[in-house]
């Protein structure tokens, strides 16, 4: 018997070191080819911004309000750039959102330039300088990079411009070599590197190469004791799965106020009760609903939650909010869900502007679909994704809701206010309804009262409760 069992795993172990060398045969190309599709996304990014200077060209003598219309023109059809700045004679000359009041900072010395922290955002930024000569040039703050820096399939990816790094969630640092391998642009003055995962890797190139006899082996072997490792790798999935499937994340909502601190509505925020009854917050699970597609399955199951408490009540005048994907809008599950809760309340489905849609024409299609039920639509984080006036534009948004960072400093920061003040007037010319999100103090309620912001969500008000307890809140405030 000892025998055997000394046999088998001499037989495992052999398949798996096979297995291993099969994978690594080719293992660096992949690697590399998943490092340098980073590479290449990033500089399509500032391929954009490129090919706009030789359309400003003649702004170079220019006055700095003849120059405002054409450079906020140029931001609002470019997906990829936040502002632009002028430089002039060695100082930064004009802005394309705050004109010549711009601070005294000292100009770029290299051509991707990160910064710590943005003046409007408080978030690091990053910008493409374009030097006409040495004291003349152009500045592009960009947008969207982040986001091809969350966690590669192949390991921890960070952008570097050899004095400051950026990675994901916008997470500033100093360059330092730790070992990373690096992967320079060919085209301009940055570099990628990279730490290694190696089982995340291992995964991701037997998935995508299909080697499913390797494959097969390998988990085989793992599940008869050799190595529990790769148990792992689809765990978390089961986890979520089940809690989707036994409504264990439950739909909480914050309610949204008016002027008078009358509850006018709410937005469905979801929130995973465990069996012990602990609350687990969303920043932990929702980028793993995100990685494993679940995201329309929880979707359905608020929906659903939502369903069962309003279905024998009357319709009421409440605006209520669901956070929705590009891909749960084209689900014809989400639609016959959100059909009888348009007919209880004001449903507004709400898209983060964090997430660039990737067919615009399909999108509006299914929008009007919806739009033909009574329900609404809402554009969440205004001011921090994507090109804010090409989606307000495109999509034409019942309500736009500013972003927390806008409200954060209003009280000290005037470009912030003046920000807000654009916003409202860009929002009134296009009938649309405003919600101030993150209010959590008395002053910053004053000011937005006094902007004639009337729609509040914050702390000051209310935390996210149960859909019960805002239930019982509302018919109380009424």
């Amino acid at each position: 018997m000892k025998f055997i069992v000394n046999r088998y795993i001499i037989c495992v172990f052999i398949i798996f070191m096979v297995s291993k060398y099969v994978i690594f045969a080719d293992y660096k190309k992949y690697v590399e080819h998943n490092v340098k599709g980073t590479v290449a996304k990033i500089e399509s990014k500032f391929d954009k911004a490129k090919s706009t200077v030789e359309t400003l060209s003649y702004l170079k003598d220019k006055t700095c309000q003849e120059m405002m219309i054409p450079l906020q023109k140029i931001v609002a059809l470019n997906p990829t750039i936040n502002s632009i700045s002028v430089i002039r004679n060695g100082k930064y000359y004009c802005s394309s959102i705050v004109g010549m009041n711009i601070s005294k900072k000292v100009t770029p010395e290299k051509e991707i330039y990160i910064k710590e922290k943005n003046t409007l955002t408080g978030l690091p930024s990053i910008s493409y300088y374009h030097r006409y000569d040495k004291a003349n040039g152009i500045q592009f703050f960009m947008k969207g990079i982040p986001f091809h820096l969350e966690e590669s399939r192949v390991g921890n990816v960070t952008l570097s411009n050899r004095e400051y790094t950026i990675s994901k969630d916008n997470q500033f640092g100093v360059h330092a070599s730790n070992g990373e391998e690096e992967y320079p642009s060919s085209k301009y003055d940055f570099l990628i590197l990279l730490k290694y995962d190696t089982w995340a890797s291992i995964k991701s190139y037997l998935v995508d190469n299909r080697l499913i006899i390797v494959l097969s082996l390998l988990v085989l072997a793992l599940l008869k004791g050799i190595s529990v490792k790769s148990v792992f790798f689809n765990k978390e999935y089961y986890k979520l799965n089940e809690a989707i499937k036994n409504h264990k994340i439950q739909p909480f909502v914050q309610p949204v106020v008016n002027s008078k601190e009358q509850i006018v509505g709410g937005e469905v925020l979801a929130r995973w009760i465990t069996e012990k009854g602990n609350i687990i917050s969303p920043l932990e699970f929702i980028p793993k609903i995100e990685k494993f597609g679940l995201m329309n399955a929880m979707t359905k199951s608020l929906l659903m939650q939502l369903r069962e408490c309003y279905q024998n009540m009357p319709k009421n005048e409440l605006r209520i909010s669901v956070n929705l994907t590009e891909g749960c809008l084209y689900d014809d599950e989400i639609y016959d869900l959100c059909k009888p809760l348009s007919e209880k309340f004001t449903l507004i489905l709400e898209f983060t502007e964090s997430t660039e849609f990737e067919d615009r024409y399909k999108i509006i299609q299914y929008m009007q679909k919806f739009r033909d039920i009574g329900v609404k639509f809402a554009l969440d984080d205004y001011g921090t994704g994507y090109s804010s006036l090409q989606y307000l534009n495109y999509y034409q948004f019942d309500f736009v809701k500013i972003d927390k960072s806008f409200i954060d400093d209003i009280e000290t920061n005037r470009q912030s206010l003046k920000i807000l003040e654009n916003i409202i007037l860009l929002a009134n010319n296009l009938d649309i309804k405003l919600v101030a999100e993150g209010v959590e103090n008395q002053n910053q309620k004053q000011i937005l009262n006094d902007l004639n912001i009337s729609s509040h969500q914050g702390f000051l008000y209310f935390k996210p409760m149960p859909l019960s307890e805002f239930n019982s809140a509302v018919n109380h405030k009424v």
